[in-house]
């Protein structure tokens, strides 16, 4: 008998033993073998190897390794095969026998070896091949998602009307990563409700239509990413028969919600929904979070827009309704200083005919009446003139013109001297003669309305016997209107207002010398849109008034 009809007639061992060394193996090395498919595994290597004893068949041994490896026996219980056969040779050969049967083991060892080798290198190869691939598809997808972000980014310069904006990002997206249905929602005012502003398919856009809206704190996938500020990520489990928290497709088996989110602040989010179950990763969140971001940006961008627009618009109203007015204003003043200034001029001038006795002698009581009405008609005219003074100063357009203020005081001076004269009053002007002309930018009968009030309102409140001075000098870049009296002066409490409208003192000296309060007020605003300023100090009741004009100079 040969030892190969003994290694045949101790096949069931040497199986025995290979069973035993595997399920070793489960515990000792990093095999992920099942136990089931020890048995088939033992049975095998038995046939395989007394096959390699018999007929030396090296492609049947590496076939063998190879299979070992792809059923999930580790590298670790392949080297080992030889220790095996080594135990099993030494219990049953002896001499050239035991030779020969392990030189034969050795080479079946190195054959299986070489077939494992080559059969775990393919299959890491076709890993490396798989995980390539994969990470070639996900770097195309990421790199649509940017391409997805930069058009929608091209698309808000491109428009800037957000209904515009909105429809063309759900389809954009849509179209580009194959989803079935992409919407859009948008918090209100008061972040209490979240709008469908944009969807894609027939039945989004009879939502959108229908003006579908949803609670923001609710307890779909829109609200919970609204509330969160975080993605929603949902896949169909196989118990599932639809997504209980997704939209309302009833097909649908994934969806992914983003929030939209600008300065800090979530504004809406964006809802895209497929019937394949693996239509979204975990890696698409954050491409998808950047066109959301883009996308955030756009839609406030637009917004900002729209209220620019509506801005604009109440404006160009504004100003058409403006230039209206300033129309039935100058037609207003018109009017009015012909309604008011002829009958005030038809009242003095029978005032003074009587006086005059052109109509018969008047006995003192009446003459006392005409002067009274004479007295009053001149005040309610110089009234009249200060109140469409004040109107004309806003609707003056005339050019400013370069004015000699030297020129302009003097004149008024001189026009003042009769009245002056008339109440027993010294008045005197220091002009600055040596100096130059005190060169102001104004409307000529600005700059004479505002000498002529300082100077009336500085005699018509001194009383007879007393001075009234004026004086006009120019440093560096300013010309500088100087009018001081020696009359009633102003009470210390009262000076920061004397330049209100229709402010009095003592409602008595209005009884008295006339004016209603409006000179003063009339020279500030005139001052003040000519970049000037005027003041008043007095040291209180009965001690004068020193009133300062200042304006810029103009060098010519």
């Amino acid at each position: 008998m040969t030892y190969i009809d003994v290694i045949n007639e101790q096949a069931a061992e040497l199986t025995a033993l290979l069973l035993q060394d595997l399920r070793e193996a489960l515990f000792s090395s990093r095999a992920y073998l099942r136990p089931s498919d020890l048995q088939q595994v033992a049975d095998t290597q038995t046939r395989v190897f007394l096959a390699a004893i018999v007929r030396r068949d090296a492609e049947e041994a590496q076939r063998h390794g190879a299979y070992l490896c792809t059923v999930g026996v580790g590298e670790q219980v392949v080297l080992g095969l030889n220790r095996t056969l080594q135990r099993f040779g030494l219990q049953h050969l002896a001499g050239e026998a035991l030779h020969d049967f392990l030189e034969r083991a050795d080479e079946y060892q190195r054959h299986v070896v070489e077939g494992y080798i080559a059969q775990s290198t393919a299959q890491i190869l076709e890993e490396q091949e798989r995980i390539r691939s994969a990470l070639q598809q996900n770097l195309q997808r990421y790199t649509l998602q940017l391409e997805t972000a930069a058009e929608l980014a091209r698309t808000a310069i491109s428009t800037l009307e957000l209904g515009s904006l909105l429809t063309s990002a759900v389809d954009l997206i849509s179209a580009r990563f194959g989803l079935d249905y992409v919407a859009i929602y948008l918090l209100d005012e008061d972040d209490r409700y979240a709008e469908l502003r944009a969807a894609t398919g027939m039945g989004g856009r009879i939502r959108q239509a229908a003006r579908h809206k949803l609670r923001a704190n609710s307890g779909n996938s829109v609200g919970k990413c609204l509330a969160s500020r975080q993605h929603i990520l949902l896949v169909l489990r196989n118990d599932e028969h639809s997504l209980p928290s997704a939209s309302w497709l009833e097909d649908t088996r994934a969806e992914m919600v983003l929030p939209l989110i600008t300065h800090g602040r979530v504004i809406g989010a964006l809802s895209a929904q497929s019937t394949r179950p693996a239509a979204f990763s975990s890696q698409d969140v954050i491409g998808f979070q950047i066109m959301c971001d883009q996308l955030a940006n756009a839609i406030e961008n637009a917004r900002l827009y729209a209220d620019a627009q509506r801005r604009a618009e109440d404006l160009a109203h504004a100003y058409d309704q403006l230039k209206e007015l300033e129309t039935l204003k100058d037609q207003f003043m018109q009017n009015i200083s012909h309604e008011l200034r002829t009958p005030l001029t038809m009242i003095r001038g029978y005032a003074e005919f009587m006086l005059g006795g052109q109509l018969g002698d008047v006995d003192d009581s009446q003459r006392d009446a005409l002067q009274v009405i004479l007295r009053n008609s001149e005040a309610l005219s110089e009234m009249v003139t200060d109140i469409l003074a004040m109107l004309e100063l806003s609707a003056t357009k005339t050019a400013l013109t370069a004015l000699s203020m030297r020129e302009a005081v003097q004149d008024s001076v001189i026009g003042f001297q009769i009245v002056a004269a008339a109440n027993g009053i010294a008045l005197d002007a220091d002009l600055a003669s040596g100096g130059g002309a005190c060169l102001v930018m104004a409307r000529p009968n600005h700059l004479r309305r505002i000498i002529d009030n300082l100077l009336g309102n500085a005699l018509k409140f001194t009383p007879s016997g007393g001075q009234v001075h004026v004086r006009l000098w120019e440093r560096e870049q300013r010309v500088y209107l100087e009018v001081s009296d020696t009359g009633i002066g102003i009470p210390v409490h009262f000076q920061e207002r004397i330049f209100d409208r229709f402010f009095q003192v003592d409602s008595s000296q209005r009884r008295t010398r006339g004016g209603a309060g409006l000179g003063l007020a009339l020279v500030r605003e005139l001052v003040q849109s000519y970049g000037g300023s005027v003041s008043a100090v007095s040291a209180g009741i009965d001690l004068g008034s020193t009133f300062t004009v200042t304006l810029p100079r103009v060098t010519l």
